[in-house]
């Protein structure tokens, strides 16, 4: 903000919009089937950038997700449950209600407060904003909201996460948050916090309380507006539990509350797992800076499993062509969660408890399902990723280039799933660039403090040399006439 103050009062500013290919299209009257527009600077009298206007100017979305922070899951942190060595596997804890309840309030809420106080800090976020990335999408379960007495689940989170708002804002990074779990659950999956039979619509009082969450939310992303730029109202609501219908109606809600408190982050919506040729029944035409959230994992269908790993790759642009028609025609699509893994042998990844397709263990599969005679989680497959061989190595990377060169190019943007992992390496965002199956990208979160520091001198040279560039610009246009 102390650059745009300085060149707008030097008079630089239509020379630096113009040089920058800062433009709006306008439709011409006379235009011809060649020539159906015309481009012209905005203004040459143009205003601080407000508020109502800074969605419009957001950059491709490059995101990761912090997942397993503030909603404990199996699969990310395997520790924090590998502690209960019941004998009786139908009393050992399978996600957050169950872990809290077998521990109590008083030892959960001392174990969730260290996990929460060391799981993430601001050496990782500085670390994925080296790396490229420019968002962090932040999943939080509705009690650390809205908690009644009756239920095992612990608070204390909102300190935390307040933390992490506040090292966003030194990194530079924006964020999403994104209401993971709702009252009843949503889905009935150990990422809704509780692994059951869903309720959540069944009862009013569950939809009222995952809107007074939202709320809530909306308050905290008004409290930090410099940071929060996107809210998603849930995550993965299932339409193999509830009418499309009645999950709209939900949708509008929470649209109405929203925007009633801030019009100036995205308004994100799942896609409850229906095909984009479906995703117009999700969508209001009244709705403004609205994005569909849609994530894509080839490892949990017993088809797609078995593929080799070519055919993995071209299964990408296979299952994105209509996510990208979708994101042409209607509203913005992000894909909220993807990961370089094609095998499901991550341990607790279809739950706690629960086997796996690659080794024919998990229930209704009754043989192994892969690309190989010989099935095993072991090597390539297994969790110690100094054992990969180069080979796998290489199709990681491949697999992620392929997604990416859609996700990062053809839609709104993406955010992986996750920033890190104890024993998942395929889905360890931090590792996997460090071991090179993930690509960097240029930085394009600057951190305050670098806005803070630059020097009025700074400035002045700043706007003269693009000043000089401009004049350069033009002369070198009548050269060329």
């Amino acid at each position: 903000m102390l650059f745009f103050k300085a060149v707008k009062a030097l008079g630089l500013l239509p020379a630096i919009y113009a040089q920058a290919g800062i433009f709006k299209v306008e439709e011409s009257s006379s235009a011809s089937p060649s020539s159906s527009a015309s481009l012209s600077i905005i203004s040459e009298e143009i205003a601080e950038p407000s508020s109502s206007s800074r969605l419009s100017e957001i950059e491709i979305i490059r995101g990761v997700n912090l997942g397993g922070v503030f909603l404990i899951e199996p699969f990310i942190r395997p520790s924090l449950f590998d502690q209960f060595n019941s004998s009786d596997t139908s009393d050992t804890p399978v996600d957050e209600w169950t872990f809290s309840a077998a521990l109590g309030k008083e030892e959960a809420k001392r174990q969730l407060e260290d996990h929460w106080d060391t799981f993430v800090t601001k050496d990782h976020l500085e670390a994925l904003a080296e790396n490229g990335i420019n968002w962090i999408r932040i999943p939080v379960g509705y009690w650390a909201f809205n908690l009644t007495d009756d239920e095992p689940f612990v608070d204390g989170q909102l300190p935390y996460i307040e933390r992490i708002l506040g090292w966003a804002q030194e990194t530079g990074l924006k964020v999403e948050l994104d209401l993971h779990g709702a009252p009843g659950s949503q889905n009935g999956y150990d990422n809704s916090g509780h692994r059951v039979t869903p309720e959540w619509l069944h009862a009013r009082i569950n939809v009222d309380r995952t809107l007074d969450a939202l709320r809530k939310m909306s308050l905290l992303a008004v409290e930090w507006e410099d940071v929060v730029y996107g809210i998603q109202v849930l995550n993965e609501p299932s339409r193999w539990k509830w009418p499309v219908a009645d999950i709209l109606e939900f949708y509008n809600e929470a649209y109405d509350l929203v925007r009633g408190i801030t019009n100036d982050v995205y308004f994100m919506i799942h896609d409850t797992f229906l095909g984009p040729n479906d995703w117009s029944t999700l969508v209001s035409s009244n709705w403004t800076h609205a994005l569909m959230d849609t994530h894509i994992y080839q490892m949990f269908d017993n088809y797609i499993i078995t593929l080799n790993e070519s055919a993995h790759i071209n299964m990408v642009s296979t299952m994105a062509e209509n996510v990208t028609r979708f994101d042409r025609t209607n509203i913005g699509v992000v894909v909220g969660e993807f990961s370089a893994a094609t095998h499901d042998c991550t341990k607790y990844i279809n739950g706690l408890g629960r086997g796996s397709r690659w080794e024919g263990t998990l229930e209704y599969v009754d043989h192994p399902l892969c690309p190989f005679e010989s099935c095993s989680c072991t090597g390539d497959y297994g969790s110690d990723y100094t054992q990969f061989s180069d080979h796998y190595k290489r199709f990681l990377r491949r697999y992620i280039d392929a997604q990416l060169s859609i996700y990062d190019q053809e839609l709104a943007g993406w955010f992986y799933w996750n920033f890190r992992t104890e024993s998942a390496p395929e889905w360890d965002y931090l590792l996997g660039v460090e071991q090179g199956w993930i690509p960097k990208f240029p930085r394009t979160a600057i951190p305050k403090s670098i806005e803070e520091e630059v020097s009025a001198t700074d400035l002045v040279s700043i706007a003269s040399t693009l000043q000089l560039h401009s004049v350069i610009f033009i002369i070198s246009l009548f050269i060329c006439w």
